[in-house]
C-alpha cells in the first residue's frame, strides 16, 4: 500500500481545533506572563469565559487566588524549564464554581530552536476527582472505625481504662525491656475495700459510679506516658510503672490511697456521701533470668492480701520478688 501525502490546510486545522471536545489554549512564551493568545470554543464551554475575556490573561488566571496547589508548582517548573508536563489543577469558572482539570502542556519551538509558544489542553475531570475523594473519605472512615474498634478491644467499657488482656500483653513487653536494660519494674494492685457490701447496699448504678471515680483517681495519680493503668477485674485495678524504684512506688501508692479516701461518692439523695477506701499491694523487681512476670503479679497480690488482713485502707510493699507459688490467695471481702 502506497503512503498518501496529504497537505493539511490551515483552515482544516482551525476547524479541527475548534471542534475538539477538550479545551485548548495557546500562550505566548516570549512575554513575561505568558498571556493567552488563542482559546478554542471548548474553553468557553468549560470555563464560561468568552475569548475576548480570556485572551491576554496570564496563563494561570483560572486558578485565581488558589496559588498554593501542587499542580501549579508542577506547571510553573515546566514553564521555567521549557519542558512538557501533565498535572491536575483546581480551577474556577467565570461564575466562581470550582472544577478540576487535567492539564497537558507542550512547548512549540521555531526553526531556531527557541520556544515561542505553549499549547495546553484542559480536560474536565471533576467527576473523577469527586469519586476519588469519596473513596478516600470512605477509606479514612474505615480507618477511623478500625482504630475505634481496636481501642474498644483494649479498653474497659465502664472505666475507659485498659483491660486485663492488654495489661497482660504490656506486662510481658515491659518485663522483657526491663530485663534487657536492667531497670526496675513496679506493679501496684489496688482493690476497693468492702465493695461487695457497697454494691449490695447502694445498688449497681452507685457501684458503677464508684468504680469510675476510683478509676479516674488512679488515672490522675499515674499519668506518666510510661505508666499503664488497667482494670484487672471487678473492683480491682493494676498499675504498671516501668523505671520506678521500690521507695518511689510506695510513695506514689500512698498518694493514690489518700486520693481514693478523699473521694466523695454520691450514692443517692437520701444517703449523702460515703467514704470509699482501697487497699494497695506494691511489688518491685529488676527482672532476672530466674523470675517471670507472674512472680511480680503474685508478689503484688500477696502484698494486697496483707493490706486487707491488716485492716484495709493501707499500702503494703512486697518484701521480695523471689519466685513464689502461682496466684492462689483469696482476697478478704
Amino acid at each position: 500500500m502506497k503512503a498518501v501525502n496529504m497537505d493539511i490546510s490551515s483552515e482544516l486545522l482551525r476547524q479541527a481545533v475548534a471542534a475538539a471536545h477538550d479545551a485548548l489554549v495557546i500562550a505566548d512564551a516570549r512575554l513575561p506572563d505568558k498571556p493567552l493568545v488563542y482559546v478554542n470554543p471548548a474553553f468557553e464551554r468549560l470555563t464560561g469565559y468568552r475569548p475576548d475575556e480570556a485572551l491576554g490573561q496570564d496563563c494561570c488566571f483560572l486558578q485565581g487566588a488558589d496559588t498554593q496547589q501542587e499542580g501549579l508548582h508542577t506547571l510553573r517548573e515546566a514553564l521555567r524549564a521549557g519542558s512538557s508536563c501533565e498535572t491536575t489543577l483546581r480551577s474556577y469558572r467565570k461564575d466562581g464554581t470550582p472544577f478540576w482539570s487535567q492539564l497537558t502542556l507542550a512547548p512549540i519551538v521555531n526553526r531556531m530552536g527557541h520556544i515561542t509558544h505553549y499549547v495546553c489542553t484542559l480536560s474536565d475531570v471533576t467527576a473523577r476527582m469527586h469519586a476519588e475523594q469519596q473513596l478516600l473519605e470512605k477509606h479514612r472512615q474505615l480507618e477511623r472505625t478500625k482504630r475505634m474498634l481496636e481501642t474498644l478491644a483494649l479498653k474497659d467499657s465502664l472505666t475507659g481504662l485498659y483491660n486485663r488482656r492488654h495489661f497482660g500483653e504490656q506486662l510481658d513487653r515491659e518485663w522483657n525491656r526491663a530485663r534487657r536494660e536492667q531497670l526496675p519494674l513496679s506493679l501496684l494492685m489496688i482493690d476497693i475495700d468492702r465493695f461487695k457490701h457497697f454494691n449490695d447496699t447502694y445498688g449497681h448504678l452507685a457501684g458503677d459510679r464508684c468504680l469510675s471515680a476510683v478509676a479516674d483517681a488512679v488515672r490522675r495519680c499515674f499519668a506518666r506516658g510510661s505508666d499503664l493503668v488497667a482494670r484487672y477485674g471487678g473492683e480491682e485495678f493494676v498499675v504498671l510503672a516501668p523505671g520506678v524504684e521500690r521507695k518511689q512506688a510506695r510513695e506514689r501508692a500512698e498518694l493514690l490511697r489518700q486520693a481514693i479516701a478523699n473521694l466523695e461518692i454520691d450514692v443517692g439523695p437520701d444517703d449523702g456521701l460515703t467514704s470509699v477506701t482501697a487497699s494497695i499491694g506494691v511489688a518491685t523487681v529488676v527482672p532476672g533470668e530466674r523470675t517471670m512476670p507472674e512472680d511480680l503479679l503474685v508478689a503484688a497480690d500477696r502484698a494486697l492480701y496483707q493490706a486487707k488482713r491488716q485492716g484495709r485502707d493501707r499500702v503494703i510493699n512486697a518484701p521480695s520478688t523471689r519466685t513464689v507459688p502461682s496466684r492462689a490467695v483469696a482476697q478478704a471481702a
